[in-house]
């Protein structure tokens, strides 16, 4: 793609013009036109010797949002490439950037590269009073391994009020965390709600070991589901007989009636029970119970499990 091809499809990406195109397979009308078309031909670009001339249009372009768009470019381009150039670029635009969309996008780019070499010009926004800003930098930290991120994202679940910045924080060490952060991950538990609970059991899934079994057996007691689908994939890593009980108990509780939202809660029981089911009779009789005379109450998916996995 040469210079002026590049510049069209710039300007093409600014378009306002909307279409709409009737999706045969959605069933519904969805929008398209100049805009839409050239992000979709934006993300598919490999042509890394467009950079340095993407570069010098940063400098040049009073609009912000033909800068926006130029960051995603630059985004897609590393990406797809792993050209280093990139989130180097980016990095330093966020010393240069301060409206808020802005930042938003160029974190959002940094975040897709493949490797980020220096975590300081990210840093500062962790603690940023736009939300959006804040929750798009601790994020981005993910890429970012090194103790004092490491350290700083402690900060953040130890001292944050906000469940989106515990969550993405949550998140964040689940990538790049080591055993320092387990303590106050467990801790975290006590207070954090809904996704954040669900990002905390995830990220103590991944770091930890067998020894966080009675973490993973209490968050079983929880009222909602999607944690309790967290805690069973925790203990499907690193449960043993203790936690058959529980196990079992769920299993029996959750098809005494038909469910409406599917969710992987089942699968990961029958996974764990049916590790035992040869030196356990009542295991036998459970999956026995379940073929004659609950098979209706499973979905498609957890019937496609069983019948692959249950002799």
């Amino acid at each position: 793609m040469d210079e002026k091809e590049l510049l069209e499809l710039i300007k093409q990406m600014s378009s306002d013009e909307i279409e709409l195109v009737y999706d045969k397979k959605m069933k519904l009308y969805v929008s398209e036109g100049p805009s839409w078309n050239a992000y979709r031909k934006a993300e598919q670009l490999t042509d890394i010797t467009v950079i340095p001339f993407l570069n010098n249009l940063l400098e040049k372009i009073k609009d912000k949002k033909v800068r926006d768009n130029i960051y995603f470019i630059l985004g897609k381009i590393g990406e797809n490439t792993g050209d280093e150039r990139v989130v180097n670029i980016l990095l330093k635009r966020l010393e240069v950037e301060t409206n808020k969309y802005t930042l938003e996008t160029i974190l959002d780019q940094i975040a897709n590269q493949k490797d980020v070499p220096d975590y300081s010009p990210i840093m500062k926004f962790i603690d940023d009073k736009r939300t959006a800003v804040r929750y798009r930098a601790i994020q981005t930290l993910s890429k970012c391994k090194h103790p004092i991120v490491e350290d700083a994202l402690i900060k953040v679940i130890d001292e944050s009020q906000d469940q989106y910045d515990l969550c993405y924080a949550s998140g964040s060490l689940s990538d790049i965390g080591t055993i320092k952060s387990i303590p106050h991950l467990i801790r975290l538990l006590e207070r954090a709600k809904g996704d954040a609970k669900c990002v905390t059991l995830y990220a103590l899934e991944v770091l930890g070991d067998p020894m966080l079994l009675p973490i993973f057996m209490e968050a079983m007691q929880d009222r909602s589901p999607t944690v309790k689908s967290y805690a069973l994939s925790g203990l499907l890593k690193y449960g043993d007989e203790t936690a058959i009980d529980v196990v079992y108990k769920r299993v029996k509780t959750v098809l005494t009636r038909k469910r409406k939202i599917e969710s992987d809660e089942l699968a990961l029981a029958f996974e764990f029970l049916n590790r035992y089911k040869k030196e356990q009779k009542r295991i036998q009789q459970l999956f026995e119970w379940i073929q004659s005379k609950k098979w209706g109450y499973l979905f498609d998916e957890e019937k496609d499990w069983y019948r692959n996995n249950i002799d």
